[in-house]
């Protein structure tokens, strides 16, 4: 069965997506650049830090979308090193197992 998001159209959505998120950001660009050249360059304020991490997560969000797509669904093999290893030893028993 084909998974959802490996068909034309949700790598078509995915991509504009990541245009609007882009998009989405650039206007938030302008209305804080608009916002700090009207104050001191100290005296930053609530909304504006505010406005910065939402710039930051539309312009993070959509550049990812728009540049990878669908291919963010992939899975990724782990290399050997940096698996999980099961705990072998005294470690390994129930702390309330009271077997010897």
């Amino acid at each position: 069965m084909k998974k959802w998001h490996e068909g034309l159209a949700a790598n078509v959505g995915l991509r504009a997506g990541g245009i609007a998120l882009l998009a989405t950001g650039w206007s938030l660009a302008v209305r804080l650049h608009h916002m700090a050249q009207a104050i001191s360059p100290r005296d930053a304020t609530l909304p504006m830090m505010v406005l910065s991490a939402i710039l930051f997560l539309c312009a993070s969000a959509g550049s990812a979308l728009l540049f990878v797509g669908p291919g963010l669904r992939e899975t990724v093999e782990i290399a050997e090193r940096w698996r999980r290893s099961p705990i072998s030893g005294p470690e390994s028993r129930d702390p309330l197992d009271r077997r010897p």
